[in-house]
Parts: C-alpha cells; structure tokens; sequence
C-alpha cells in the first residue's frame, strides 16, 4: 500500500476511534474515567500530524514514525488502563478507590464527597468480555504493527543493514 493509501487509513482509524468514544459518552452515556481522556489525546495528535502533513511537504517523511509514536504511546496508556481495571496496578489517585486508607468515617465521608463519579478501576462496558480499554489496547497495537511493518518496508535502513551483513560475509 502506498505511503498516502496508508495515511489515509489511518486517519480514518484515527477518526473513528475518537467517534466511537464519542458516540459512547454522549449517546450511551458512557462516561470517560481520567485514563480514557489520556487515551483520546494520541488520536487526536495523529489527526493533527496528518493534517500538518497536508500543508508542510517536508513533514512527508517524518508523519508515520510521528504516528506510528503517537500510537506506542495510546498502547502503553492502555495497557497502563486495563492493568489498572484489572488491580494489577494502582490507578491515578484522582480515579481509583482506595477504601482502606480512611482511619474514621468522616474522612471517608469527606472523600466521597470530593470523588468524580467516573473510575479508571472499574470498566463501565464490557463487550466480548474486554473493557473498551482493552478494546483500544488490542486496536493501537494492530495499527501500530500495521504501520511499523508499513514503515519498515518502504526504509532502507533495515536493507542496508542487512546489506552490509551479506558483504561482511562475502569477505
């Protein structure tokens, strides 16, 4: 596929993985924890370094590692995000319930007071027994591998690499 074709899907992917989000909280009333807020600003990076690409010729060449960054960093987010729902790791202190470090009821009463009602330790949707976390951490991670592939096949530097082995060897 060609370095455009490729730009383009992933714009698409890009774009309807913020309009799923967004249809979610909306008209399922599915609202976002903290975590999935952070997950959203990749996709929104990627949109905005495609549309740069579009005006500045000269980021033509660096758009799909920028991209292909973009979404490394959507999947340690979300790898970060179902570690969290699944008590494998502790959540942000502004998303995670921790009930045992109150020493009396009124802390605990204040506490519930100035909670947010969304929380990143507990999926609000499962579908195919995976959280929409999960569900964005299995995406990212095939786009990446599809653009990591995509990129590794239209560089030279892997084939000079492999080159200056061969040429070693003949020697």
């Amino acid at each position: 596929m060609s370095q455009k074709n490729s730009l383009i899907l992933l714009f698409i992917a890009a774009s309807s993985a913020l309009v799923f989000a967004y249809i979610s909280q909306y008209f399922f009333g599915l609202q976002p924890c903290q975590l999935c807020h952070y997950q959203r600003v990749p996709f929104f990076l990627i949109i905005l370094i495609l549309a740069a690409n579009l005006r500045f010729k000269k980021l033509r060449n660096l758009a799909m590692p920028l991209c292909l960054l973009m979404l490394l960093i959507n999947v340690v987010i979300a790898f970060y995000h179902v570690g969290v729902e699944q008590k494998i790791f502790a959540g942000l202190s502004s998303c995670s319930s921790n009930l045992n470090s109150f020493s009396n009821i009124d802390e605990l009463r204040q506490a519930l007071i100035n909670a947010k009602a969304v929380r990143c330790d507990e999926p609000q949707f499962i579908f195919l027994n995976l959280s929409m976390a999960a569900w964005n951490l299995i995406y990212c991670s095939a786009l990446a591998l599809y653009l990591f592939l995509n990129l590794k096949s239209r560089t030279n530097i892997f084939r000079t690499i492999d080159q200056k082995q061969v040429n070693r060897s003949r020697k």
